[in-house]
């Protein structure tokens, strides 16, 4: 494709360094929905790197609140064969994993619970509910905003394997929190590309000249080279979403701050913006 760069990596890891990291999927699938989006993240997932340590528990559940009508719950009964029908994709590839039910009227209670019993550094899950097709419930955003591992957003517009990954960072931010929130997101984003073989293109927005982000700093944190770094000034969320479909994207990872007070729900406030303006899949990173 004309005008796009692979974004080499300087100092990229070999395939040995990047198998030390095993990673450890909770798969979020909600009946009511006729796609399982993060189920075939999962397999692709697992495609490309058979070799590489990982475990799955799959979550097959439902929140009673997003019921249009609480008297009618069979939109969400479904039969054994039903269950491994859909599983049937990961079955055929042999991957071990786990799988678990639930019912709950307190969603992202139960997903974090289940995430932390099982140690999970990833969460997986579908980005709209059947009853909201085109943006994240209220739930699925209070998990993103608590949850103490990596949030999955999985959505419609990534078609199979990740081919651009783009890392949304604020370098201009000097406090300890932000910097070590900064350098998840290059770890996040550099891990994804390598492991996809993806392109990888790092984002970092400002407000005017006075705040305009350091290129050399972002090439040190981040190993590209320079067209692969973009800089542009602007709102977060429309810069974001602006590159994100310049360089043709199809995942993007982002920070989320642990911090309370004005700050936090300033900056989880872009993330929700992010993931309104895009159709691509989003790596939210605590």
């Amino acid at each position: 494709m004309a005008g796009r760069h692979l974004g080499v990596v300087k100092n990229r890891k070999s395939p040995e360094e990047i198998q030390v990291e095993k990673r450890k999927y909770l798969v979020v699938i909600d009946p009511a929905h006729e796609r399982h989006l993060a189920l075939e993240r999962m397999v692709d997932i697992v495609q490309q790197r058979g070799d590489f340590p990982m475990d799955f528990h799959v979550l097959i559940g439902f929140e009673a609140e997003d019921r249009s009508d609480g008297d009618s719950p069979n939109e969400v009964i479904r039969s054994t064969e039903w269950v491994r029908e859909i599983l049937k994709p990961v079955d055929e590839l042999g991957v071990q994993y786990t799988t678990e039910f639930f019912w709950t009227r307190n969603w992202r209670h139960s997903i974090q619970e289940a995430a932390e019993r099982y140690v999970c550094d990833t969460i997986m899950l579908c980005e709209s509910s059947a009853e909201h097709k085109r943006s994240i419930t209220d739930s699925k955003w209070d998990l993103v905003r608590h949850a103490r591992c990596d949030v999955v957003i999985c959505d419609a517009g990534t078609d199979g394997p990740y081919r651009c990954v783009l890392a949304a960072v604020n370098t201009q931010a000097k406090d300890p929190m932000h910097i070590a929130l900064n350098e998840k997101i290059f770890e996040r984003g550099q891990f994804l590309a390598e492991y996809f073989g993806a392109e990888y293109h790092v984002v970092n927005a400002y407000k005017d000249s006075e705040d305009f982000p350091d290129r050399s700093l972002i090439g040190r944190l981040s190993g590209l080279a320079r067209e692969n770094i973009h800089r542009d000034m602007g709102k977060p969320e429309e810069v974001i979403a602006g590159v994100a479909e310049k360089v043709n994207a199809d995942m993007i990872v982002l920070g989320i701050s642990r911090r309370t007070g004005l700050a936090a729900k300033l900056s989880s406030h872009t993330t929700e913006k992010v993931m309104e303006r895009v159709e691509i899949d989003v790596v939210a990173v605590n």
